[in-house]
């Protein structure tokens, strides 16, 4: 049976490759913004216990949010990386439950509203020791770069290569030990299964989906609204493939 779960969500940051007016989790997606359709997705899940969502000291924009009375979701200020932001949520978390050594914890980038309850459950009820992340593997060739300049070292084994994705999912105090040493010996953590890496876990790999994308550049928002005005719609076939492919079935009837 799949445990009730946390989630953490870090959105304390600028997002300055977006060159928005605004952070990035606050432009808006078809009439609500990003991190609004971000915790929607986890608020309105029967096993998520709570949303944990970290933002900056000046954030102005929060107190617009449909979820600040949410009684599911918890506001906390995050750090100045995202790295130091979950550990505060950790930190967090720890004074609303009593113990956190077993307790599996999901961390999932604002900016991915795109997440289908699908892959959500995928992740929740994967077990595994060492936790696990999503990921998709790669389909494009892979180049390494030279070090010294922008020039092809070599091919990459893209069998080999997956794109992490999130949700992330830890034990909660594990997770927050090795963010604490990574920080320690000045390791630079990307995303919380680098800091597990680090500690020398080897996560698993769950399949996650092509729609889960990252809002980080301009194009990505334009390719956002895109799948969701698409996935929104009703106007195609139940045989379409994208549906098909998103909700998991397996199957297509007409």
């Amino acid at each position: 049976m799949t445990p009730s779960m946390w989630v953490i969500i870090p959105a304390a940051g600028i997002g300055q490759r977006m060159q928005a007016a605004c952070p990035k989790q606050y432009l808006q997606l078809d009439g609500e913004t990003i991190l609004d359709r971000t915790i929607g997705i986890f608020a309105s899940h029967p096993l998520v216990k709570g949303v944990l969502v970290g933002i900056s000291a000046e954030d102005g924009y929060w107190a617009q949010s449909r979820w600040t009375s949410h009684p599911k979701v918890h506001r906390f200020v995050g750090g100045k990386e995202r790295s130091d932001t979950v550990q505060l949520g950790l930190h967090y978390l720890s004074t609303l439950i009593d113990d956190m050594a077993t307790m599996p914890v999901l961390v999932h980038d604002a900016a991915r509203p795109l997440l289908t309850h699908a892959a959500l459950e995928r992740i929740m009820s994967y077990s595994s020791e060492q936790g696990a992340i999503l990921a998709m593997p790669a389909k494009d060739t892979v180049k390494q770069q030279m070090s010294a300049r922008a020039s092809v070292k070599t091919t990459l084994d893209r069998n080999e290569i997956w794109l992490a994705q999130t949700p992330q999912k830890f034990p909660a105090q594990a997770l927050l030990s090795a963010l604490e040493q990574a920080h320690e010996k000045g390791v630079a953590i990307t995303d919380e299964c680098s800091a597990m890496e680090f500690v020398g876990w080897q996560p698993a790999l769950v399949m996650g989906e092509s729609s889960n994308i990252k809002v980080t550049l301009p194009e990505d928002l334009l390719i956002a609204e895109a799948l969701w005005s698409y996935l929104s719609s009703h106007r195609y076939s139940s045989c379409d493939p994208l549906k098909k492919h998103l909700s998991d079935t397996g199957e297509c009837h007409s």
